[in-house]
């Protein structure tokens, strides 16, 4: 795998809408891809003193030369985040396996979340979402269907991501409700039971929503959207988590990843199509209050994006997909000092 430092002249949009130009060194690698097979959407995590990435790994987007739908979930794992080889792969015979989602549990296990989907003929018949855990990073149990305690007749119901805090999963499940989609937020203490605590009734197609904390305990979501303006959306609620705001942030934001710092800076990352040709990957800096600014453009073209972010010492390691470098997508590794976001405009 190559390495490349570079030096790009990153452009901040100001409150004017004047720009200007700074620098920025950092370290991006292409950790794993030849062009031959599609890999996209990534998750990125620290395990027992090891990198893992998880990703889909198939023949394009969706359908193989066949007309099938048939995605397997490839891990890899690093010492160092540099040398990468293959950890597991997950795959379920006749279904599309992706979009995964790591995390570790407070049992100290390694938890794979992904989507599971059947096609026929090319078309959608049936979605839900698998679980597996492992205690070493390779070995993973077999994929389960998580089961989720909710009054509402789900269909397509497909739960993205799940955040771990204090004891407690969190995350969001999208569903088809008549000829839109609703959210509802659900919580675990197992990662394969769920129940509903609050359900969201939001404009826009809402679907793919990451779940964050900040040190007070503050709950923020960050919720892609489809239709409309496609404005991507912030909500956010202190406990017990009844009462909510909500913000559109002013751009769509496909894949959201988001990280909070101890002293409440926002790093939002995902796919943003200003041109919708050409969409990039894209980091935006902000607050709890909802307010965002462009910050970095990642190397990226064609189908890309779906960032994950880990901090790792003095650093913010980014792992997205791209075909920048080879003609079907390939996964990336950014390391990006952290001093550029601390003196980012928020």
């Amino acid at each position: 795998m190559k390495t490349h430092t570079l030096l790009l002249s990153v452009l901040f949009m100001l409150i004017s809408s004047a720009a200007y130009a700074q620098n920025i060194c950092y370290n991006l690698q292409r950790i794993w891809g030849d062009g031959s097979t599609h890999c996209a959407f990534t998750s990125l995590t620290e395990y027992k003193g090891s990198y893992y990435c998880a990703f889909r790994e198939g023949f394009s987007h969706i359908f193989n030369e066949n007309g099938n739908a048939d995605g397997r979930i490839h891990i890899i794992s690093s010492p160092d985040g540099n040398k990468w080889e293959t950890a597991a792969i997950i795959a379920k015979e006749g279904f599309d396996l992706r979009d995964p989602k790591l995390s570790v549990t407070p049992k100290g296990e390694l938890m794979l979340l992904m989507g599971c989907s059947l096609y026929k003929n090319q078309k959608l018949e049936s979605s839900s979402t698998l679980v597996a855990f492992s205690k070493n990073g390779r070995k993973f149990s077999g994929p389960k269907q998580v089961k989720v305690t909710s009054t509402a007749a789900q269909d397509f119901a497909w739960l993205w991501r799940v955040t771990w805090h204090k004891g407690t999963g969190y995350g969001v499940s999208y569903f088809k409700a008549g000829d839109q989609n609703k959210l509802e937020l659900v919580t675990t203490r197992d990662g394969q039971q769920y129940k509903v605590i609050k359900t969201f009734d939001l404009p826009g197609y809402p679907n793919e929503t990451t779940v964050r904390f900040d040190d007070n305990d503050r709950m923020l979501l960050f919720v892609r959207r489809e239709n409309g303006n496609r404005s991507a959306m912030m909500l956010s609620s202190v406990p017990p988590y009844t009462d909510w705001k909500q913000k559109e942030l002013g751009f769509f934001c496909g894949g959201p990843d988001a990280y909070v710092s101890a002293k409440g800076k926002i790093l939002l990352g995902g796919r943003e199509t200003h041109m919708p040709s050409r969409p990039k990957t894209m980091i935006y800096c902000g607050n709890a209050d909802g307010d965002f600014h462009e910050t970095l453009i990642l190397p990226s073209l064609g189908d890309n994006s779906y960032p994950s972010f880990l901090k790792v010492g003095n650093e913010m390691w980014i792992t997205y997909y791209s075909c920048h470098e080879t003609a079907k997508p390939s996964i990336f590794l950014a390391k990006i000092p952290l001093t550029f976001f601390s003196t980012a405009r928020e």
